[in-house]
């Protein structure tokens, strides 16, 4: 009886501490498993966030493009009242009898 004692007092806490170590690597492999979706979201999530981006740059590019073309039509358009303003100047001073 004595054996069985013994094989007892060794083999039940031995069972225990590989049940446990068995249930640990069983807890990290769904963690990991876990982890992995979350990574492939994130990489999704990251390519959406940049394609976002680029759709942003070009659009506002696009107003930018714009802005300069209106910034050289109103250059253009003051050139033009000072052009017409001068001739009315010099239109004045020929007319004016003085």
């Amino acid at each position: 009886m004595a054996n069985v004692q013994l094989y007892l007092a060794i083999g039940m806490p031995t069972i225990a501490v590989l049940v446990g170590i068995l249930l640990n690597v069983v807890q990290v492999s769904v963690i990991n498993a876990r982890l992995s979706g979350m990574d492939a979201r994130i990489a999704a999530l990251e390519t959406r966030m940049n394609n976002l981006e680029n759709r942003m740059d070009s659009r506002f590019n696009a107003v930018d493009a714009r802005f300069n073309n209106l910034e050289v039509k109103f250059d253009t358009l003051i050139g033009k009242v000072i052009e017409l303003g001068n001739r009315v100047t010099r239109i004045e001073a020929k007319l004016d009898p003085r």
